[in-house]
């Protein structure tokens, strides 16, 4: 007869199994990308810029990142079996190898980030993230970053990511040349995410959970679910328009505004292409946006200028 925990590892195992054969479904990556997203890793692939960067990056990655992977709790049907479930479902979902997690308090905040390489991700996860988060949050989140290795985002991200650490160390003019080199990479990056966001809709099902998930990055502590979406989104957009250099200041940022990515999930929530790739019946009670509109809203939505 076997211990107490032992029997509780594996009945928590059998749930999650339980819940990936209700509603796993395989996520078409390519097919969802942002067009941005998906023109440039192709241009950069047949470019081999891939190749190029692969090993110095893996260096920079194992200097900057080693202490945080050693000294983090791993992920595995031992540790944490559950959330293991969340992310081999979603790793099973985007045709990928598990990858490499840790739960780590040197990152702050509720979050998680993948980098590494196309060969060698990893994902980081705040040690905040599994106790205030629900199932179906963390699910976003973990599938988010999945989404980010199975599209092959890892090299160009980590080469962004550095690009502006190392910056950091040149005297005055250094964090200038950095920003100015990512600039490209950031307008990219942006569109990336919006990528991401797709994936990790479709992994945890539900608009509202997914908004949720993300209100929480910046909520924090605080009790999103009294929060209008529709009136935050709103005011985001107020205000930003507002603020002539604070549009500016975009450019430099790697992801796009809470609110802006609010809106582009309810743009892809309500489209015919997340119908298609989710195999829902499509409604008949309203006209679902096509796929140029999408694309043309979203394009709308991330311009800064």
């Amino acid at each position: 007869m076997g211990n107490a925990k032992t029997e509780k590892k594996i009945n928590i195992v059998r749930k999650g199994l339980a819940w990936k054969s209700r509603n796993h479904v395989e996520i078409p990556v390519k097919e969802i990308a942002h067009p941005v997203d998906k023109a440039l890793v192709g241009v950069l692939e047949a470019a081999h810029v891939n190749e190029l960067l692969k090993e110095p990056l893996n260096q920079l990655v194992s200097l900057q990142f080693g202490p945080t992977l050693a000294t983090g709790i791993v992920l595995d049907d031992e540790n944490f079996p559950e959330l293991y479930g969340l992310l081999k479902s979603s790793a099973d979902a985007l045709g990928i190898q598990v990858p490499y997690t840790v739960i780590s308090n040197e990152f702050e905040g509720i979050n998680a980030f993948a980098t590494g390489t196309d060969e060698n991700p990893f994902i980081v996860i705040s040690n905040y993230a599994p106790k205030l988060l629900s199932g179906g949050e963390l699910q976003f989140i973990i599938a988010h970053e999945c989404g980010h290795i199975a599209m092959e985002h890892m090299v160009y991200h980590t080469a962004g990511s550095l690009a502006q650490l190392m910056g950091g160390y040149l005297p005055v003019i250094g964090p200038a040349l950095s920003n100015i080199a990512v600039l490209p990479l950031n307008c990219w990056n942006r569109c990336s995410e919006v990528t991401a966001d797709r994936i990790g809709l479709i992994a945890c099902g539900s608009l509202q959970t997914a908004q949720m998930a993300l209100l929480k990055l910046v909520g924090g502590f605080t009790d999103v679910e009294e929060v209008d979406i529709s009136h935050y989104i709103l005011q985001g957009r107020r205000i930003q328009n507002r603020q002539v250099l604070g549009k500016l200041n975009e450019y430099f940022q790697s992801h796009p505004m809470i609110y802006k990515r609010l809106e582009a999930l309810e743009y892809f929530a309500d489209s015919e292409l997340y119908y298609r790739v989710t195999r829902k019946p499509f409604p008949e009670d309203r006209k679902l946006i096509t796929t140029q509109e999408l694309n043309e809203k979203v394009s709308n939505l991330l311009r800064i200028i």
